[in-house]
């Protein structure tokens, strides 16, 4: 069987999307007008999906204005400012969560997570939300004395998003996780008490359904923690293979691992050929059963057309794994 291919984020909205949001943003378009684009941008990512075999199927969060949204306003205790703060180091921002109170799940609507009339018969579900370690980093604390309890308190609720999500039928979710490996201003990597206290977040989430989670890296290096990483009940572990030094791994896993081998921040399209002989080259260093193709992270970084390239590129590597491994 070849690698199974997923989208990992949010996937770019089209240029004529993109200017009717910005039209509507300056009251000159009507909201419904956005709406028939954003379905129609919808249906023709589910349609691509579909047509280069892709299983887990995603609906692209192509109406997330960014990557927390819609957890912060789907939680108590979180209030919404007008901060804007730079997502890493991309040329986007994402609305900074305030924590101003004891943070707990509030009413979940699925419609603000998910297109699910435009998933209907979709039976393989895919959502990619923000893990609890990398929420509470990138939010600004004004209520809680100590951290731990607002990292558990964030992944509590989480849990019960998750819950409802399911749902509606999502069977796959990943947990975004890049704070665990983005470090650009540390001199050494992140102490181990750390990295234990935002693992036990991520078992808590996870635990009860180890098959349906995937824990997804990126933008750092994950070498350091890949052992801790694989230990965590889940079905999957992602790691960014342009971060990632590769030639210090050297574990053996059950797990799938979900490589991120084609760049979500640089435009130039990937040659198939290169990314199948990358996995292969990754699989003689790391003993794996199951792997899967995507982008390190969100294509929504480079334009629409650049990203469905990479999904084809990502199929069609597939394909040529499956005949040379």
């Amino acid at each position: 069987m070849s690698p199974e291919i997923q989208l990992a984020g949010i996937h770019p909205r089209s240029e004529k999307l993109i200017e009717l949001t910005r039209s509507y943003e300056r009251a000159k378009t009507s909201w419904s007008q956005v709406e028939v684009q954003l379905e129609q941008d919808t249906k023709e990512l589910v349609k691509l999906q579909k047509s280069l075999g892709i299983r887990h199927i995603s609906d692209g969060a192509l109406g997330w204005q960014d990557q927390l949204r819609p957890i912060s306003r789907s939680l108590k205790g979180i209030e919404s400012g007008t901060r804007y703060s730079r997502w890493f180091d991309t040329n986007t921002f994402y609305q900074k969560p305030i924590v101003v109170g004891k943070i707990s799940a509030g009413e979940t609507d699925p419609k603000n997570f998910l297109q699910t009339r435009l998933l209907a018969g979709e039976k393989n579900r895919k959502i990619t939300l923000p893990g609890p370690y990398t929420f509470s980093q990138l939010s600004e604390n004004k209520y809680y004395e100590k951290y731990p309890d607002l990292l558990f308190d964030i992944a509590a609720a989480e849990r019960e998003i998750i819950k409802n999500l399911r749902n509606e039928g999502v069977l796959l979710f990943q947990l975004s996780e890049p704070c665990l490996v983005y470090q650009p201003y540390r001199e050494t990597f992140r102490d181990e008490s750390e990295v234990e206290l935002a693992l036990r977040a991520i078992r808590s989430v996870v635990e009860n359904n180890p098959g349906e989670f995937v824990i997804q890296t990126y933008f750092g290096d994950a070498s350091p923690i890949f052992s801790k990483l694989l230990d965590l009940p889940v079905r999957g572990i992602g790691i960014d293979l342009f971060e990632t030094d590769v030639s210090s791994l050297s574990d053996q896993t059950s797990k799938t691992l979900v490589l991120g081998v084609v760049d979500s921040r640089e435009s130039y399209v990937e040659d198939p050929r290169w990314i199948a002989d990358t996995a292969r080259k990754f699989r003689e260093q790391v003993d794996v059963q199951d792997l899967v193709f995507a982008s390190n992270s969100d294509l929504k970084f480079v334009p629409q057309g650049i990203a469905n390239q990479k999904l084809e590129a990502l199929s069609k590597a597939s394909e040529l794994f499956k005949g040379n491994r």
